[in-house]
């Protein structure tokens, strides 16, 4: 056993929320989320309604409206998960299964879209998965897919 030994901070594994297309944050049309001002992560362009958790924690938020929810997980990483970019969405069109201060993993769903919210978002369904604290939770690993299935890896981070 190392002097070292113990200190590290254990590695969170976020996963795909749902089935889709990887995009790289730089590649967003959303300038806060692509230069990292809000936090450090990935984007999906889902092909399903139905939102997973991101990894194992407790719900710290869900958005008045609805489109975002928060992960803190055991070591303090808090995982923002925002649905959509520029779309018309209200607290009408989502269907959560899930409260603040509920304990998840990643084989839970956490919301569903509404058949209305189809029509405002034309197919094509952004969703950001960041670590708002990643100063102090850095990514360490990030998937090289193009494509992605739910529950495999997005990245890890400290």
């Amino acid at each position: 056993m190392g002097l070292f030994t113990g200190l590290k901070k254990p590695v969170n594994c976020i996963s795909a929320i749902a089935d889709g297309k990887v995009i790289r944050l730089e590649n967003i049309s959303d300038q806060a989320f692509a230069n990292q001002m809000v936090g450090d992560g990935i984007a999906l362009e889902l092909n399903t309604r139905t939102i997973y958790s991101p990894c194992e924690g407790i719900v710290s938020m869900i958005a008045p409206t609805g489109h975002a929810f928060a992960i803190t997980t055991a070591n303090g990483a808090e995982v923002l998960v925002h649905i959509g970019l520029k779309h018309n969405l209200s607290k009408q069109h989502f269907n959560y299964y899930v409260n603040v201060n509920d304990a998840v993993d990643n084989t839970m769903p956490i919301v569903s879209l509404t058949e209305g919210a189809e029509a405002l978002i034309e197919n094509s369904l952004i969703v950001v998965i960041i670590v708002l604290n990643y100063q102090q939770h850095p990514i360490q690993t990030r998937t090289t897919a193009m494509n992605i299935s739910r529950g495999k890896k997005l990245f890890t981070c400290r």
